[in-house]
């Protein structure tokens, strides 16, 4: 059965969508300087965990504001990463990351503002997965593709985003045990946010 969204949730919805491609939009006019033209630009920033989410929270939303079916799997999905993107970038990454002018506004919404409105609409709008609890490990399949894009990217550029994604200075054992970490973080992180929904959906 398809789910059929409220107008303030389709409206919302548009908000956060526009914030997210608008930001992305913002961020790719600010590298221009250094990255030489729009489609490099574009492309490089691709080579980020974050801006894959916050793509994809673009993406989702639009389709949820103009009534096309995403399922809910999907948006328990895109909930977890972006929780986890604004974990991980404020608890590991952003002691090191001192942005400037513009880059600073993009980053809020890259890092805080499109996370947390997408996952205050998911908890107040989004139906809970069909398949419950057995629908978790869904949630496992973006970090782990990245990963893979990650590698092959780095093994080609030299380039790693993310240190503990680093081949190079981990060595293979070692970048095993992050990205299976990491899967595992994933898997807790959707346990928990099921965890507060399912709490949520009672009391309504």
């Amino acid at each position: 059965m398809d789910v059929t969204y409220s107008k303030p949730a389709r409206a919302i919805a548009a908000i956060i969508a526009i914030a997210a491609l608008g930001a992305l939009a913002l961020q790719t006019v600010l590298n221009l300087d250094r990255d030489g033209s729009p489609l490099v630009a574009a492309g490089l920033l691709m080579r980020f965990f974050t801006i894959w989410s916050n793509l994809a929270a673009g993406v989702v939303m639009m389709m949820v504001a103009l009534e096309r079916k995403v399922t809910p799997a999907i948006l328990h999905a895109l909930a977890t990463a972006l929780a986890i993107v604004a974990a991980v970038y404020w608890a590991l990454l952003a002691v090191d990351h001192k942005p400037v002018g513009l880059d600073r506004v993009t980053n809020q919404f890259h890092h805080t503002l499109v996370p947390a409105a997408t996952i205050l609409w998911w908890f107040a709008f989004a139906p809970r997965p069909r398949a419950g609890w057995s629908a978790l490990p869904s949630v496992m399949v973006a970090p782990v593709v990245y990963a893979m894009f990650a590698l092959g990217y780095g093994a080609v550029s030299g380039f790693y985003a993310y240190f503990f994604l680093d081949a190079d200075k981990l060595g293979w054992g070692q970048l095993a045990l992050n990205i299976a970490g990491l899967a595992l973080f994933f898997l807790l992180v959707g346990a928990l946010l099921m965890a507060i929904k399912r709490v949520i959906s009672a009391r309504a």
